[in-house]
């Protein structure tokens, strides 16, 4: 092996560690619905989501999220209720996947057997892919009014400190897209 096939394999290496998936957000909501007009909430796992993944599916992680998406909702002053009727039901679920990345370095050219045939090489790498998913449904008509989710590698990493780090700074990220509630401080102040 000469040395630019050296340089070449250990640059694709390189760059298919670097091309991990990221956290990909997105929402999408019922247009007819004004979100602001409610104000009281509550929090729950979506329980007819039956989550066969120990890890996604953990009560571990069923806590980050609630906790998170409370958070969140406390900040942009909506109101908990705890065993009352609220105007919101949040229901949650969180899934993964196994997924496959193939990468080639397109480096072929129809002179490649001539010169060295070596530079075409194809790179493949498995990984678990999460999914945090969080409905917000209208709870006198029980219809989904607002949805966020986000995909990506959320349990990549082995130590549980940054693994609760990348549960709660996901579920915000989600949040983030739901607009505050209409008697929220927050919400005014940011209209002056």
């Amino acid at each position: 092996m000469n040395t630019r096939s050296i340089i070449a394999s250990l640059f694709m290496l390189g760059l298919l560690a670097s091309c991990s998936p990221s956290i990909n957000v997105k929402y999408d909501y019922d247009p007819k619905v004004n979100v602001r007009q409610f104000s009281t909430f509550r929090v729950e796992a979506d329980q007819r989501r039956n989550n066969a993944d120990p890890i996604a599916g953990s009560n571990l992680n069923q806590r980050r999220i609630a906790d998170q998406i409370e958070k969140a909702m406390l900040a942009k002053g909506y109101k908990p209720v705890v065993g009352g009727e609220a105007d919101l039901v949040i229901r949650f679920f969180s899934d993964s996947k196994d997924r496959q990345q193939v990468q080639s370095n397109n480096m072929w050219s129809p002179y490649a057997m001539w010169y060295n045939p070596g530079y075409n090489n194809v790179y493949t790498r498995q990984y678990e892919e999460n999914r945090v998913v969080v409905n917000v449904y209208d709870s006198r008509t029980n219809d989904i009014i607002w949805q966020g989710w986000a995909s990506g590698q959320l349990n990549q990493s082995k130590k549980d400190r940054s693994r609760d780090v990348a549960y709660r700074t996901t579920v915000d990220s989600i949040m983030k897209q739901l607009p505050e509630s209409a008697g929220s401080d927050y919400g005014s102040a940011r209209e002056r």
